[in-house]
C-alpha cells in the first residue's frame, strides 16, 4: 500500500460524527498532503550519495477553512508527517529528523487556499502571500525581491516569487494555480538562473507575451508586462 492510500485510510477512519465536517470543508486533508509532497520534491538536496528533503513543514490556511480542523488538529499533523515519512522512503529521499507538520491559520491566505513552507530546520521562515482563487506552494529558496502584480479590481496584487522554478496555470499541479479561461492548464515556468529569472511558455493555447512580443523563453527584467493569453501581470525585481 502506497503512502497516499494509507493517509487516504486513516483520513476515512476520522470521518465520524463531528468530525465528518472535515470534508465538507473547502479545503480537504488530501488536498494538504498532496501539497506537502509538492513542497519535499521541490526542496531536494542532492549529495554525492543521498537525497536530503526538508524535514519540516508548515502549511498555512484562511482561518475559517483552518477552524474545521481545530478539533482533530494534532491527530492529522501527526498522521501527515509519517505520510511525508513513508513518502521519503518511498522515493530514496534522506530526512535529517523525523518530519514535522504544522497547521496554521492566515489572514493573508485566501478561502479554499494552501500554503506550504518547508524548511530543513525548525526555523520560522517568511511566508508568501497568495492571490486571491490561487493555491500557492512556495519556498525560500534564494534572497530576492521579485514577484509578480496582477491587476485586479482591488487593485494591484503582489506574488512574491520565492522559489528558483515556480509553475503557472489553471491546473490543480501548479505552484501558482490561476483561474482565468484565458491561461492553459500549465501556461508557463518561471525558472532562476544565471543571477535572473526566465520565462518558458509551456505549449499554452493563447501563447506568452513579454512587453507585446510573443515568447518561448526569455529573460526577464524589471518592469517587464508578461500577458498569459490576455491576463497581465508585471514582473518585478529590485
Amino acid at each position: 500500500m502506497s503512502a497516499l492510500s494509507r493517509f487516504e485510510n486513516f483520513m476515512e477512519q476520522l470521518v465520524e460524527g463531528s468530525v465528518a465536517r472535515l470534508f465538507r470543508s473547502p479545503v480537504q486533508p488530501v488536498e494538504i498532503a498532496r501539497r506537502l509532497e509538492r513542497a519535499m520534491e521541490g526542496n531536494q538536496s542532492i549529495s554525492v550519495r543521498r537525497v536530503i528533503v526538508p524535514s519540516f513543514y508548515r502549511a498555512y490556511l484562511n482561518p475559517q477553512d483552518f477552524a474545521a480542523f481545530q478539533s482533530v488538529q494534532a491527530q492529522i499533523e501527526q498522521e501527515m508527517a509519517t505520510y511525508l515519512s513513508d513518502l521519503a522512503q518511498e522515493r530514496g529521499f534522506t530526512l535529517l529528523e523525523h518530519p514535522q507538520v504544522r497547521l496554521a491559520e492566515d489572514t493573508a491566505v485566501p478561502k479554499r487556499g494552501i500554503q506550504v513552507v518547508a524548511e530543513m530546520a525548525n526555523s520560522q521562515a517568511e511566508t508568501t502571500r497568495v492571490m486571491s482563487g490561487t493555491m500557492v506552494q512556495a519556498a525560500p529558496a534564494r534572497r530576492s525581491h521579485a514577484l509578480l502584480l496582477l491587476q485586479s479590481a482591488q487593485g494591484p496584487q503582489p506574488i512574491p516569487v520565492e522559489s528558483t522554478l515556480v509553475s503557472i496555470g489553471r491546473g490543480l499541479s501548479n505552484d501558482i494555480i490561476v483561474e482565468d479561461s484565458r491561461v492553459s492548464r500549465h501556461h508557463v515556468q518561471l525558472r532562476y538562473k544565471a543571477r535572473r529569472f526566465w520565462i518558458t511558455d509551456l505549449g499554452s493555447t493563447n501563447g506568452t507575451f513579454v512587453n507585446g512580443e510573443r515568447i518561448n523563453e526569455t529573460a526577464l527584467r524589471d518592469g517587464d508586462l508578461i500577458s498569459l493569453g490576455g491576463l497581465e501581470l508585471t514582473f518585478r525585481d529590485s
